[in-house]
């Protein structure tokens, strides 16, 4: 068992390191609830810490605990939001349309458009991994990581164009 101590230590170097790619997940898979996700992943990431063994990168296992936390995070939303009375469903549409000029906002359609998969692999990409150690955090082979983000580009170019 690692000591509080050496477990605080870690994870702040974790914090320094990864901030900014743990927010980005949890901006991905929860929009404007980004900052519970983010806090939800930085608990699991907490708790987990006794359990990293190094066979691969801090980085690499941080990205998973994030993207599985995301996963499990969003499908008990959508648990919760099938469970309210369906006049609080308009809660939860945003007044306004997107203006399409805001890139940030033109990732996040896209984004939702994707599969829970793909969207993780965006994410990846997007932190300039190479294909081998987004194949390592996905669980899947290289070629496999391949096919899916040429699949990926070749949607977001439809997407795109039929956007417009």
């Amino acid at each position: 068992m690692v000591h509080r101590q050496e477990k605080q230590s870690k994870f702040d170097e974790i914090l320094e390191g990864n901030l900014g790619r743990l927010a980005a997940v949890a901006r991905a898979y929860a929009g404007t609830d980004s900052d519970d996700l983010l806090q939800e992943i930085l608990l699991q990431i907490w708790r987990s810490l006794g359990s990293f063994e190094g066979r691969s990168s801090i980085g690499t296992w941080c990205y998973r605990v994030a993207l599985s936390t995301s996963m499990t995070w969003r499908r008990s939303l959508s648990r919760r939001k099938q469970n309210l009375p369906s006049e609080s469903s308009e809660l939860s549409e945003v007044p306004g349309d997107v203006d399409g000029h805001d890139s940030m906002e033109l990732l996040d359609r896209f984004l939702n458009t994707l599969s829970k998969g793909d969207r993780a692999l965006v994410l990846l990409y997007l932190d300039d991994l190479s294909g081998s150690e987004m194949a390592e955090v996905m669980g899947m082979s290289e070629g496999a990581v391949r096919v899916r983000v040429h699949r990926i580009k070749r949607k977001l170019a439809q997407w795109q164009v039929g956007d417009e």
